[in-house]
């Protein structure tokens, strides 16, 4: 059976999918309910939040709105960036949440919380994917940042902190984590710029390639300038220094050559 894609840019984002419902199933049935799984910073308990804070959720609608930009902007990195996509989500998984760990809750008067929810990683990729494009001057991983813009360009505000825009998350009655949107959002961008000079070239074709034109341009080139008077035709050759070139054709068909040192 063929597939419009490689299987592992379907793969991947299926697996993503898989973890983080399947730890939510479990929650429904009691998992975490009196026990965080999700990073607390600066203690030492929350560092298994590290690993495990992603596939953690809060409800219905927590889940279900990390759930649809993770399965598209993981198969958008797989798709385009193959490897190096698996290195980005392994580490920039793990560097997320570190960052959230060190830093998160710092602002004065903002109390210590567990930080679940797959948001970081989200972010992290569309942060990765946005930035790569750029970065790579690629036609075709440009318009892919164009439309990591449409769809997500909104998001740019979870990374700024709950206190500075109240209204923004009026809508939810838990605390946002915008820590694990700007550690993302900042390992995105590394990561961008770390993987500049790998993945996907820029499709190059064959006219872009040539040094010379062919034969055909040659000859048509040749008929232009036959239907140009003639000093119109001198101050053309003259400008792309095509009579330089055949008075150097020319001494070059002697049998002596002029020494001027």
């Amino acid at each position: 059976m063929k597939y419009p894609f490689p299987k592992n840019s379907l793969v991947v984002p299926a697996i993503l999918l898989i973890l983080i419902w399947s730890v939510f199933v479990l929650q429904l049935a009691g998992l975490g309910k009196y026990n965080c799984y999700g990073i607390v910073p600066r203690n030492f308990v929350g560092l298994r939040g590290i690993l495990f804070a992603p596939l953690f959720h809060s409800g219905w609608k927590h889940i279900i709105n990390n759930s649809i930009p993770l399965a598209v902007l993981s198969f958008f990195a797989v798709l385009f960036y193959q490897r190096i996509a698996y290195y980005v989500i392994i580490f920039g998984w793990l560097l997320t949440g570190i960052l959230v760990w060190l830093g998160g809750n710092l602002i004065y008067g903002s109390p210590v919380g567990c930080h679940i929810g797959a948001s970081g990683v989200v972010y992290m990729l569309a942060s990765f994917v946005f930035f790569s494009g750029i970065l790579k001057k690629s036609r075709n991983l440009i318009a892919i940042s164009l439309i990591v813009v449409f769809l997500y360009g909104s998001m740019v505000w979870g990374m700024v902190p709950e206190e500075l825009l109240p209204k923004f998350y009026k809508e939810d009655s838990n605390p946002i984590s915008w820590e694990s949107h700007l550690a993302g959002g900042l390992v995105g961008l590394l990561f961008a710029f770390i993987t500049r000079k790998y993945g996907p070239a820029e499709k190059q074709y064959s006219w872009e390639n040539r040094s010379e034109p062919d034969s055909r341009e040659k000859w048509l080139w040749e008929k232009y300038k036959e239907s140009l008077p003639e000093n119109e035709r001198k101050s053309l050759e003259e400008k792309y220094g095509e009579n330089q070139k055949k008075d150097d054709d020319d001494r070059d068909g002697y049998w002596f050559t002029t020494d001027t040192r």
